[in-house]
């Protein structure tokens, strides 16, 4: 790892440029196809109504999520040049103590920025666009006003600011906070009840949660658990029923 850090600090500007867009479109194209795939399980039980062909506006939403997650990714190649982000490529128990501390900041500082967002004066200037899209697909997960990416891709870079988190362990928060999000937005619940029904997927969010947003805004505004909701009152009150059945039922959505 030393080594790949020692390479990626010698880059020149262009070269991030390009890399984190390759990486940025990457990550894109595995949440469209691992999303895809989730939804043809013969197990999976839907949530939200199936919505269909993807509109002209979430093919450009995406296109420009792409743009704007690269903007961040170079963003903080050039912090951590300028030494305000610090990195940590020793292998070792801290990896999973950073992961952790990672996870749970993230959490914590996505909740508050989803909740100003949903403030009367700022959700239509940048996240209602997002809740236009009440019947969720795997894209929907890019459908994003530019804003709101660059917002919470700020949060993101000051959390890697306040600690010399682990290499290992920010990949691996990538890779968790990838999958969080594409099975937040298929409009289905994946888990078996077994799974649903553990103290674990008490705390952990289930995809029920954000699909529960996405119909009623005001609650559910956690991503990784449903800590700071219970914390805070923001959990819907049908949200641990609907968590344990077996057979959950569909959200009524609008028409």
């Amino acid at each position: 790892m030393d080594a790949v850090l020692d390479w990626a600090w010698r880059l020149d500007v262009g070269h991030v440029v390009g890399l984190a867009l390759l990486e940025n479109v990457i990550l894109f194209l595995t949440a469209v196809g691992v999303g895809n795939a989730m939804l043809r399980l013969p197990t999976v039980v839907r949530l939200l109504p199936d919505p269909g062909r993807i509109s002209r506006l979430q093919v450009w939403l995406a296109a420009g999520a792409i743009l704007m997650n690269a903007v961040v990714t170079v963003a903080g190649w050039g912090l951590w040049r300028a030494g305000i982000i610090h990195l940590n490529a020793d292998p070792g128990i801290r990896i999973l103590a950073d992961f952790v501390l990672l996870l749970l900041l993230m959490d914590l500082l996505m909740y508050a920025g989803h909740a100003v967002a949903h403030r009367p004066r700022l959700f239509p200037l940048a996240h209602a666009l997002h809740h236009r899209f009440v019947d969720a697909r795997p894209a929907t997960l890019y459908a994003l006003h530019p804003l709101e990416i660059l917002g919470f891709g700020g949060l993101w870079l000051a959390a890697l600011a306040t600690h010399a988190f682990s290499v290992w362990a920010i990949l691996a928060y990538t890779a968790v906070n990838l999958v969080f999000g594409i099975f937040g937005h298929l409009g289905v619940e994946v888990l078996p009840p077994a799974a649903r029904r553990s103290r674990v997927f008490r705390w952990v969010a289930t995809p029920t949660l954000h699909a529960g947003h996405h119909v009623e805004p005001a609650v559910n505004l956690g991503f990784y658990t449903s800590i700071w909701d219970r914390l805070f009152g923001t959990l819907a009150p049908d949200y641990d029923q609907r968590r344990v059945a077996a057979h959950p039922e569909p959200y009524a959505v609008a028409a």
